[in-house]
């Protein structure tokens, strides 16, 4: 039996609505919080009422007419007159708004043909009664609620007769309040539910987001401390270091080398360095990552480095191959496409420590694979791996140290680095000549000029990349209103449709690449591509890391909205690597965006930076459980918003350091 049920008024079928809206005990109730608060201290008449407004005064119902699925009620006061619109709870709502009657309107002010107030909070008065002012909470109402005549004013009187009735034990100790500067958690509550102004709902909001952080805050830093102890201290080797500068293909910009400092500095210092290398595509990540792991590899132990796609780790190898050689070091790659005798080589190497570093993509998670001692982690486009994968491939070291590269941080690890699990470090730089990258959304009856626009600047010279979706189902979900790709006839249907609208534009080579094509194939196509032999290459997201043409400066992305934010961060960052002005263009589907997807894909439009774009994913998706696995959803907080609240999370990890020094 709920809780609930112990309080007066609260029968099956509100004891039901209570529950489908995730109320089940008494401290659910009360931690139901209002949305916000109407200030009925004032009364505005309704011919001075303007939109956007928050209107409160008394009226008389004229008429309550059903059209279509709303309720639109007119009222009147001695100045004039104004509709109420409401859309679910008609039934019930007819009922009670009868013309005659007198009651309060609370709202704001809308305008749609005249001034309207959409579900506005009321209740009955009788003719001589004045409305009841003072500051009302109004409360998040589900349709089943209303439907059991759960109105903002029973909340509120439940949620105070149950911390009037009813003992709740402080999760924190009285030093911890004194600390914090709290209050009881009771006396927060009662002042959220039945506030005398605003000034002190802001401050007791604030004591309930300092209470919901404070004990994730005090276990974070004791996994802080407890890395304190771990981790090997690597030292420099001037005389190898400098040797893999030398053969670097260029130089290093000032942000590089900053960035590189501070990773060497956090491996000169006792404890375990987790860290997360922000910067754009293109921006120099892989070749700090793997100075840093040469200091590691001087020092006698081993390095890997993790990526998603057998195109990323085959690139990855080119290039890093000359710089660990003329190091002194020998690499090796190892993905799913290593033949049999060579992937027994190198188990047997990395068992006996004589291959200091490996790069390869899910197969290095393999039990099979075994390091003598792996003292760092690297992990490359990092969003594209699970929690379990990341930190699988962590327990095959030694306490190793672990950095993540990333173009566009998820989500969860932009919540992760808020706290001070991860020291971000960010090449801000832009390469050399860099412009940047012109992001516009074509609708469906643009797409003939769009192509003809792609035609004209291939026969200057330009190469075009045709986005579509995946065979299989994109790692990040879609924005609102896509639907997910699952069906390989249908992802196939719509490369060869792609394909066929390309080629009947005029005579330019048109080709297609996705991840069921055979590796060899697959490598030939893309060869030709980067020889500029082909004009405009047709590609699920095998292309989203790991190509580098600097001659590909077009990029088209159909069912954009089937992409997740970080995919279309990476998508684009494949054009602009050259010094010739890129444009990437989100094709429409004929019917249209809805206006929310509308919306974030403009929004995703107007920016490069990724550290924004991964704001927008946080907003959109959440940070996950910060203590688990799951990564979307919003997880173990509930008030706090790690993006409005940055600053307060970062107190509190300082009060979380200061408060276990102390003990």
């Amino acid at each position: 039996m709920s809780e609930l049920s112990r309080l007066t008024g609260v029968g099956p079928k509100r004891l039901k609505a209570f529950e489908a809206s995730g109320l089940l005990t008494l401290r659910d109730l009360v931690y139901y919080l209002p949305r916000r608060y109407v200030d009925r201290t004032r009364i505005t008449p309704i011919d001075s009422l303007k939109e956007g407004m928050d209107a409160f005064f008394p009226a008389h119902i004229e008429s309550a007419d059903s059209i279509g699925t709303r309720l639109v009620v007119h009222v009147r006061d001695e100045t004039g007159g104004i509709e109420l619109v409401f859309f679910r709870g008609l039934h019930f709502l007819k009922q009670r708004l009868r013309p005659g009657k007198r009651i309060s309107v609370a709202g704001p002010v809308t305008y749609f043909h005249d001034f309207q107030i959409a579900h506005p909070e009321w209740e009955e008065l009788d003719e001589d009664q004045e409305p009841r002012g003072g500051m009302l909470p109004v409360y998040p109402m589900t349709e089943e609620m209303e439907e059991a005549r759960i109105d903002h004013k029973l909340v509120r009187r439940l949620a105070l007769e149950t911390l009037e009735q009813f003992s709740f034990s402080d999760p924190l100790s009285p030093d911890e309040k004194n600390f914090l500067q709290l209050r009881s958690e009771i006396e927060a509550l009662k002042i959220l539910h039945a506030p005398t102004s605003l000034d002190l709902v802001a401050t007791a909001f604030s004591e309930i987001k300092v209470r919901e952080l404070w004990p994730l805050s005090l276990k974070r830093e004791v996994a802080r401390r407890e890395r304190l102890n771990r981790g090997r201290v690597f030292t420099a080797h001037p005389e190898t270091e400098q040797a893999a500068h030398s053969a670097l293909p260029f130089s290093l910009t000032k942000g590089q080398e900053e960035v590189l400092q501070s990773i060497h500095t956090a491996l000169e210092t006792q404890g375990q360095f987790f860290g997360l290398l922000h910067g754009d595509v293109g921006s120099g990540k892989t070749a700090v990552a793997l100075l840093a792991a040469i200091r590691v590899m001087a020092a006698g132990a081993q390095a890997v480095l993790l990526a998603p796609t057998e195109i990323l780790v085959e690139q990855h190898f080119r290039s890093t191959a000359a710089v660990l050689k003329a190091a002194g070091f020998e690499s090796a790659l190892l993905s799913a496409s290593t033949p049999a005798d060579e992937r027994t080589r190198i188990l047997e190497k990395l068992k006996d420590g004589s291959l200091p570093f490996v790069v390869g993509t899910h197969s290095l998670l393999s039990s099979g694979v075994v390091f003598k001692e792996l003292r760092l982690v690297l992990i490359d486009e990092q969003h594209r791996f699970g929690v379990e994968q990341r930190a699988a491939l962590s327990a095959k070291g030694i306490e190793p140290h672990v950095l993540y590269l990333s173009a566009t941080p998820i989500p969860r690890t932009l919540a992760q680095s808020l706290y001070g699990d991860l020291d971000v470090l960010t090449l801000a730089e832009k390469p050399a000549g860099r412009l940047p990258v012109k992001t516009r959304r074509v609708p469906a009856e643009k797409e003939k000029e769009m192509l003809e626009f792609l035609f004209r600047e291939t026969q200057n010279g330009n190469q075009v990349y045709w986005v579509v979706p995946r065979i299989t189902p994109p790692l990040s979900p879609p924005l609102e209103g896509g639907n997910k790709m699952d069906n390989e006839t249908e992802s196939i249907a719509a490369i060869d449709s792609a394909v066929k609208r390309l080629r009947n534009v005029g005579k330019w080579r048109v080709e297609a690449v996705h991840g069921r094509i055979p590796s060899q194939e697959r490598e030939r196509i893309l060869s030709s591509f980067r020889k500029g032999e082909i004009h405009a290459l047709v590609a699920t997201t095998v292309i989203e890391v790991g190509v580098d043409v600097p001659g590909a400066n077009l990029m088209v992305v159909e069912s954009a909205d089937r992409f997740g934010l970080a995919q279309l961060h990476q998508l684009r960052g494949r054009t602009g690597r050259g010094q010739s002005q890129a444009w990437c263009f989100l094709l429409a589907p004929l019917n249209g965006w809805p206006e929310e997807t509308e919306e974030r894909l403009r929004e995703f439009a107007s920016t490069e930076d990724g550290f924004r774009i991964a704001e927008m994913d946080l907003q959109r998706r959440g940070a996950g459980s910060l203590d688990g696995t799951r990564q979307s959803g919003f997880g173990l907080l509930r008030f706090v918003d790690l993006l409005e609240d940055s600053e307060l999370i970062r107190e509190m990890r300082s009060k979380a350091a200061e408060w276990m020094h102390a003990q």
